[in-house]
């Protein structure tokens, strides 16, 4: 599955678990009850299951520590948009996203850059890093996942 959700873009793999949970939704209410006995869970805890997420683009104005183990990293993002505030821990991996913008180099010799081929925390992160995260607001704006641009 790794491989094939590199191949697609961010944005379909952010989607592609929301069309699949409509698609089974939408086959399953044809479908008549087993033979055995079992019946379908009800609607209400189907929609408990799942959860709204929400992501933001843009650069990093502050982080500071909010309790033992944890920070809160504020990001600007796009002028039309507000300042998100998130919750992270400080050692939640920081992946690299796809296609970042100084990837004309081919084997990574040509340009210098902070954060090339090292794997860091959100600790380390720095104003001015411009990142996507994905976090759950019904979770205080917990990070699900951060990725350094």
């Amino acid at each position: 599955m790794s491989e094939i959700s590199s191949r697609i873009s961010p944005v379909i793999s952010l989607l592609l678990p929301i069309i699949l949970q409509i698609a089974g939704t939408v086959g399953s209410m044809g479908q008549q009850p087993s033979s055995q006995g079992k019946t379908p869970p009800p609607p209400a805890s189907r929609s408990q299951a799942s959860r709204q997420l929400l992501a933001v683009r843009g650069e990093v104005t502050r982080v500071k520590p909010a309790t033992k183990g944890f920070l809160l990293i504020t990001i600007r993002p796009a002028k039309d948009f507000p300042e998100v505030t998130v919750l992270a821990r400080e050692n939640d991996l920081v992946g690299s996203a796809v296609g970042r913008a100084n990837d004309s180099d081919l084997l990574g010799l040509l340009i210098e850059s902070d954060h090339d081929d090292e794997t860091i925390t959100a600790a380390e992160l720095n104003e001015g890093d411009i990142v996507s995260v994905i976090y759950d607001p019904q979770l205080q704006n917990k990070v699900l996942e951060i990725y350094l641009r």
